[in-house]
């Protein structure tokens, strides 16, 4: 079995992201994710030391943070989206 690097996936410290619909299938999107991610820009915060691979992150149209998320779930946002 291949290993993964989730190193090589976590976004940079305060870089803004968005959810990669691409890092779950469309039904899991659908039913657990697009209520709070869809067209939403992110501050990424950083990982949870504790918790690796999970992430906290602050949206930017509400002021809430949202924490225990997989860091492989965001990518970092692209001029166009900001």
């Amino acid at each position: 079995m291949a290993t993964i690097n989730f190193k090589t996936m976590i976004p940079e410290i305060n870089s803004l992201v968005v959810f990669n619909k691409k890092s779950c299938s469309e039904n899991d999107y659908k039913k657990y994710f697009k209520k709070i991610f869809e067209g939403k820009l992110f501050v990424f915060l950083g990982e949870i030391k504790q918790c690796p691979n999970h992430c906290i992150l602050a949206d930017l149209q509400n002021g809430k943070i949202v924490g225990m998320y997989h860091t492989d779930n965001f990518i970092e946002a692209t001029e166009d989206e900001c």
